[in-house]
């Protein structure tokens, strides 16, 4: 049998039954647009590595086809209602499960952070088409509130595992910068620890230029592993910038960054969507601190504009390598 039958050449085309129809009548765009979202998630499920992952997202593709097929025999003698709530429980279930898993975002996502994820995130507009398309028909027709029902759980659950991919990419990251870190030789000297002496005069340092540029801060310092050494807060600084101060310390400790350098890389690197997370800063006023090139821990600077911030911070940083170089830490 050939390909082509010529059947539709004149604008016309075979529903469920063999009614004929125009290929501009909307349950052909429903349908249509339902094969563009099924075809979308199989050139997604191409470069996903997960396992679990790629057989959700077979599933889903099967039961797309059944879809397909509902819409296609809407208003005909052989309708059959094909989507059923048992398939919008499993998508709630898929949803629920890695919502577990992925932090809370506090912010809209810019698509296109992995290859998985953005051609993901392109097949869920694509079912956000389909949905409208379906809402359309229910003027004309008594379409299955389980379909409705299907395709806006659908959009729900790929934005989900679009966003599980990110977050598999951004944990990759960090445990590669953690393995590094252990795999080095650490020195076991004390000279080479994060101390509340050290903290102390960076904190006085960040003071010194806080007091020149008249704009009261919050100094955060932390040790190699994240955990807070010393805290101070100027009088008259402003309470948000407590949690900000020690955001940054934490985010250039954990990712081995100055935090305005992880600002870029969360946007379009290889550490996009970074930025989302919980306790990471990504604007600039945090900066890890290193003794003979490793790191032994961070300060965080917030009161004043990102400029501001940064000018303090990195005179504290000066101040501390210097300290270092001429190995006096009185």
């Amino acid at each position: 049998m050939k390909i082509y039958t010529k059947t539709g050449d004149k604008g016309q085309t075979s529903l469920i039954g063999g009614s004929r129809t125009s290929k501009s009548d909307l349950r052909v765009w429903s349908y249509g647009t339902c094969d563009s979202a099924n075809s979308s998630l199989g050139f997604a499920r191409s470069f996903i590595k997960d396992e679990e992952i790629k057989e959700i997202i077979f599933k889903i593709q099967k039961t797309l086809f059944e879809a397909g097929a509902e819409l296609a025999s809407l208003g005909t003698d052989k309708f059959k209602q094909r989507i059923v709530k048992e398939d919008i429980d499993y998508l709630e279930t898929v949803i629920d499960k890695l919502d577990l898993i992925i932090p809370k975002f506090n912010s809209f996502i810019v698509p296109g952070g992995t290859i998985e994820s953005g051609a993901l995130d392109v097949a869920r507009t694509k079912v956000r088409e389909a949905e409208r398309y379906i809402v359309e028909l229910c003027v004309s027709y008594d379409v299955s509130v389980y379909l409705s029902k299907y395709f806006n759980r659908l959009s729900d659950a790929i934005y989900t595992i679009a966003r599980y991919e990110d977050y598999k990419n951004v944990l990759i990251k960090v445990k590669s910068n953690v393995a590094e870190a252990i795999g080095k030789k650490v020195n076991k000297e004390s000279s080479e620890k994060m101390n509340s002496e050290l903290s102390e005069k960076i904190i006085k340092s960040c003071i010194e230029k806080a007091v020149q540029v008249e704009i009261p801060m919050v100094i955060w310092v932390m040790d190699e592993h994240g955990n807070p050494v010393m805290f101070e807060r100027m009088d008259g600084s402003l309470l948000a910038s407590i949690e900000i101060a020690k955001g940054k310390a934490y985010s250039a400790v954990a990712f081995k960054l100055p935090t305005h350098e992880l600002n870029e890389l969360a946007k379009n690197g290889e550490l996009y969507g970074i930025n989302s997370l919980d306790k990471v800063i990504t604007f600039g006023g945090g900066y890890p601190l290193k003794i003979n090139n490793l790191i032994v821990g961070a300060v965080g600077v917030s009161g004043g504009t990102v400029a501001q911030d940064m000018e303090v911070a990195t005179y504290a940083v000066k101040k501390f390598e210097e300290m270092i170089s001429y190995g006096n830490q009185k």
